[in-house]
Parts: C-alpha cells; structure tokens; sequence
C-alpha cells in the first residue's frame, strides 16, 4: 500500500512540470526588450485557440498587445 502511494505521488509531482511555461505579467510583455516574444506568443495563442488561448500566458500577451496598440492611437482629446 504504502509503495502504491508513494509511486501516485512520485507520478503527480512529475507531471506538475509539464503544463505551460512561468506566467508572464502584462507589464512583461509591454517591455520593449520582450517585443519579439510577445509577438510569438500572440501568435501562437491565435494559431491555437482552443487549446491554449485561455492560458495566463496568452491572456497576458493578448492584454499587453492591447494596451501597446491603444497606446499607438491618436490620443486627441474631441469635445462631444
């Protein structure tokens, strides 16, 4: 009994290294230096939607690109 739980355990503790990378914050992502990675990860999180695209990671990216992009606009102030 006791090998069973120890080997249930050996097998859950190796599969905790096997989901997805570190998470990155937002403000990672808007770095400038890290502008080549967040291209690639927006770009694979489209690529893959279904599987990845809900990951922190690509949530991240996706809001960092955003910002980076709304940051870029014409900031005019109109008066309505």
């Amino acid at each position: 009994m006791k090998k069973i739980i120890l080997t249930s355990f050996l097998l859950a503790l190796g599969f905790t290294g096997c989901g997805e990378e570190q998470t990155k914050t937002i403000e990672y992502y808007m770095q400038h230096e890290n502008a080549q990675e967040l291209d690639a990860k927006v770009k694979e999180c489209k690529n893959n939607p279904g599987e990845i695209g809900m990951t922190p990671n690509c949530i991240n990216a996706s809001k960092a690109a955003m910002q980076i992009n709304m940051s870029k606009k014409d900031t005019r102030d109109y008066n309505y």
